[in-house]
């Protein structure tokens, strides 16, 4: 009896020990807010190859796929892909909160910026790069206030990108949104007989 009775508590602390690992188990698709961050950022050179799940929308030109790698507290991530002559670049965006309260915002929108000025990438060599921004105040004469974050890198690659939070107004609440975009100048993305050549 005493034989089984120690056998039954050695694999109760087995499976307690088990159960408790699995606990402390990170899921993959939504690490902590900066692993995730490096994971975008690194994964921008590649259209965000690496992270595009499901086709959710298909406009045109314009697919909207669900990200596999998620913010944490996010509502929705999604990637944009571009497939015009002219742009075949991807986008990856997050609506990370929505409120009618203009202070719930503003102190949201303060914390993500907060979280996203701490974010780095680290490269293949060890070295890091940090994102970098600037802080938009919001106020409620504004509709719209966006920050925007670029990555200190000679990586050419880099060289037009940056990372917008933004606090938006819109009719009846507010959104705050974190997206990862290219953007070029407009001179660059008419075609040549918008501009009369």
């Amino acid at each position: 009896m005493k034989k089984i009775s120690t056998l039954t508590v050695a694999l109760l602390a087995i499976g307690t020990a088990h159960a408790q690992l699995n606990l402390f188990k990170k899921d993959p698709a939504n690490p902590g807010f900066s692993k995730a961050v490096e994971a975008i950022l690194g994964d921008f050179p590649y259209n965000y190859k690496h992270l595009t799940g499901d086709l959710v929308l298909q406009e045109g030109e314009l697919q909207h796929y669900a990200s596999t790698v998620n913010l944490p507290g996010a509502e929705t991530c999604i990637i944009a892909h571009y497939n015009s002559g002219l742009d075949t670049t991807a986008s990856w965006a997050a609506l990370m909160y929505h409120t009618e309260e203009f202070e719930d915002a503003s102190k949201e929108y303060r914390r993500l910026f907060n979280q996203l000025n701490k974010c780095k990438l680290k490269m293949v060599d060890g070295s890091a790069y940090y994102l970098e921004g600037d802080f938009d105040e919001p106020a409620t004469e504004k509709d719209f206030v966006i920050s925007e974050f670029k990555i200190q890198t000679a990586d050419e690659r880099y060289k037009l990108f940056k990372v917008e939070l933004e606090m938006l107004y819109k009719i009846d609440h507010f959104v705050v949104n974190i997206n990862f975009v290219t953007r070029k100048k407009d001179a660059d993305q008419r075609p040549d007989w918008w501009s009369g050549r």
